[in-house]
């Protein structure tokens, strides 16, 4: 009971996300490749539900005894039919669209195949399972067949507009994309298998159980494989995100004792807070540091040697501190600033590099080394 209400509740759910989801896509006017991916986990997301046992029987109770198990194997054909669209590689929308066109060939070819297979199966055996004694039913054989003929195609022929896109991908999305190639070469290679356990069987040649239970293992293996690919950004995006939240939010930590030196000294170059919530953002109030330290040694400047920052710990601190006392005995500036500490590269991480170095040379000096006003 708690299961089936789950399976509802994320029907519910992912028709929703599904719906949202097409929306956007209308409102955005995005391209065929777009279209194609959203068909696609649609259809492979809604195929198991159809081919589960509780859901299957829900199905064939309204309409006729078999369409389940027809309509989940339609998604995934469907499925892997936008999969062949999306991961084909066109250096124009019209060639996507062309080769969506091509890919409805064999796709309506294996819908209608599917169904009439199913047709002519007798209805006692019609959800029944794949074994050596059903498929010995020819109708039940011929829509295996179908259904594991165009998986081999349509994911044999994924497999090969993956490959051609490796070239143009680095680092992770090359890794991404050899475990989907790699999943989905799991996938044909089982569903070839089973073509080859169903023929056999069904011509009398040999009974190959073994068979079978490999190429039901291959296909878990490919599936799995698969779904790492397709996950495998996210998570090293979320992985990658966090990491970069602990570095800031212990640079920000660090650059408080050079942060109090500075902003003590000249509170009104600290940035109004412009904006809600921006305390909860790590990488903001880290920025946020940054520019205001930047800003006080900008005002020093004139005050500081053009060699501050390689003088040694004690005397950089003690030069810095010399500095802030003449700015508050002139009120002011006394020359033209400039840019001290300048950053080795464009990031707010090379920005800070030389800033965090300051800021540990200042949490280790003694305060009693501040000079008087």
């Amino acid at each position: 009971m708690v299961v089936n209400v789950l399976n509802v509740v994320g029907v519910a759910f992912f028709t929703l996300v599904l719906c949202w989801r097409i929306h956007r896509l209308i409102r955005a006017r995005e391209g065929v490749q777009a279209i194609a991916m959203t068909i696609a986990i649609g259809a492979l997301t809604l195929s198991p539900l159809l081919l589960n046992r509780t859901f299957g029987r829900l199905a064939d109770g309204i309409t006729v005894v078999g369409f389940s198990r027809v309509a989940g194997y339609a998604l995934i054909v469907l499925g892997v039919a936008a999969m062949a669209v999306t991961f084909f590689y066109g250096p124009t929308e019209s060639s996507r669209q062309r080769r969506a066109g091509f890919e409805a060939i064999p796709l309506v070819v294996a819908v209608v195949g599917l169904s009439l297979a199913m047709t002519v199966t007798p209805r006692a055996l019609r959800t029944a399972a794949l074994n050596a004694l059903t498929v010995r039913e020819v109708g039940l054989a011929v829509f295996f067949v179908v259904a594991g003929g165009y998986l081999v195609f349509g994911l044999a022929d994924c497999v090969f507009s993956v490959t051609q896109l490796m070239p143009f991908s680095r680092g992770y999305l090359t890794r991404s994309l050899r475990l989907i190639a790699a999943g989905m070469a799991g996938v044909s290679v089982g569903s070839l298998l089973q073509v080859v356990f169903i023929v056999v069987n069904l011509l009398h040649v040999a009974s190959l159980p073994p068979v079978l239970t490999v190429s039901r293992i291959v296909m878990i293996v490919g599936v799995l494989l698969f779904i790492a690919g397709i996950c495998y950004p996210g998570v090293r995006g979320l992985v990658v995100s966090a990491r970069y939240r602990n570095l800031h939010r212990r640079n920000y930590r660090r650059l408080g004792p050079l942060w109090r030196e500075l902003t003590g000294a000249l509170p009104g170059i600290v940035l109004p807070v412009d904006r809600r919530g921006w305390r909860t953002d790590v990488h903001l109030v880290y920025q946020r540091r940054v520019v205001e330290i930047r800003d006080v040694l900008v005002q020093l400047s004139p005050m500081l040697p053009d060699d501050f920052g390689s003088l040694g710990a004690d005397l950089d601190v003690a030069v810095l501190r010399a500095a802030i006392a003449v700015y508050r005995e002139a009120g002011g500036a006394t020359g033209e600033t400039r840019m001290v500490l300048p950053p080795e590269g464009n990031t707010v991480d090379d920005d800070a590099a030389p800033l965090l170095l300051l800021s540990d040379q200042v949490a280790a000096a003694s305060p009693a080394t501040v000079p008087s006003a």
